[in-house]
This record gives C-alpha cells, sequence and structure tokens, in this order.
C-alpha cells in the first residue's frame, strides 16, 4: 500500500500512461515477494462477495452527482488498448489484494491491538470500523462513495470473518466500475 500511494504522489493524466504500469507491477511484485506472510487470506467464496460488491459500486455510482468531490485529474485514455487492459488487471486482481490486505487484513486489526496478529480476523470494534471506514473514504475522490463501500467491506468482514471474502467483494466492485466506465465512457471514476 505505501509504495501504490507513493507512487500516487507523481501520477498525473500527462504520466499516467506510463506510470501507472510501474505502479501495478511493482505493487504486484510486492505482493508476490511477500505471499507467504498472508496467513488470515484464506480462500472462501459466497454469492454474499459478489452482491457486497455489486450493492458497493452501485451506490457508486448512484451516489456520485449528489455531493462534493475532491476533483480528480481526468484523463481519457481514448484509443490506449494496452492501457485499458493494465488498467483493467490492475483495478481487478492487484489493487482488491493491496488494498484489503492492507485495511482489513491490517489496519483494522492493528486499531485494536499493536500486534495485529494476535487480533482474530473478523474481531469487531467501533472505533476500528469507524476509522477504516473513514480513512478508506479519505483515500478516494469520490470520497462519500468510498465511505459506504468501506463501510459495506467492513460489514462483511465482520460478517464472513473472510479477509478472502473482501477481496472477492473489492474485485468485483471494480470489475463492475470497469465495465461502467469502459461502456458510458465515464472517465472520472478512474
Amino acid at each position: 500500500m505505501a509504495a501504490y500511494m507513493l507512487i500516487m504522489l507523481v501520477q498525473d493524466s500527462k504520466n499516467v500512461l506510463w506510470i501507472y504500469p510501474i505502479k501495478i507491477a511493482i505493487v504486484a511484485a510486492l505482493l508476490w515477494i511477500f505471499h507467504n506472510r498472508y496467513e488470515e487470506l484464506k480462500p472462501s467464496f459466497s454469492f454474499l462477495d459478489i452482491a457486497v460488491g455489486l450493492v458497493a459500486i452501485a451506490f457508486w455510482i448512484l451516489l456520485d452527482p449528489y455531493y462534493p468531490q475532491f476533483k480528480p485529474d481526468i484523463f481519457k485514455p481514448t484509443g490506449e488498448h494496452l492501457f485499458i487492459a493494465v488498467r483493467v488487471t490492475g483495478a481487478v486482481l492487484i489493487v482488491p489484494l493491496m488494498e484489503e490486505l492492507f485495511w482489513r487484513g491490517f489496519l483494522i486489526r492493528w486499531l485494536v491491538e499493536e500486534d495485529f496478529k494476535k487480533v482474530p480476523v473478523g474481531l469487531y470494534t467501533l472505533p476500528s470500523f469507524a476509522i477504516t471506514v473513514a480513512l478508506f473514504g479519505m483515500e478516494h475522490s469520490q470520497w462519500l462513495a468510498g465511505v459506504v463501500c468501506g463501510a459495506l467491506y467492513n460489514w462483511l468482514y465482520y460478517r464472513r470473518k473472510s479477509l478472502f471474502a473482501c477481496v472477492i467483494a473489492h474485485a468485483t466492485s471494480n470489475a463492475a466500475l470497469a465495465a461502467w466506465v469502459l461502456w458510458r465512457g465515464d472517465w472520472k471514476f478512474w
């Protein structure tokens, strides 16, 4: 997550064509290098994971016109098919894994106990819920939608006691949003 956020500091609409693929490659490499450390990432599946992901992205799209937002630097990759493929791949495979490992695998538990590995996956506390939801929202230019999605992903985390469920929900949301962006040309969501 730190590598992703650091690279975001230099990414803008003028350099995104080459910075975004580098950012995704670096994050993917780091995820692979440390993949043996993710003990809490146990594969599981429920249709609830997909339903939460679809509900989350429906809120993301439907809420968009109704609140002030951080102004995104909008990039329109017209005709950049390779970039779009990398963007979709990053959004669906890399970002959900990276963000869920950080938000719900680490931070939500670290806010309960500094030695976060001692905190069982899915343990609920109001402060850890509220802080991760607020920070998840602030990470996104569509901050209110980010808050709603963060709350839904947290709810799923507590309900299923599964970090993998959150990865599936987040990947579903990002895949649905990618489909929306490509279908409607609504690039502000990217």
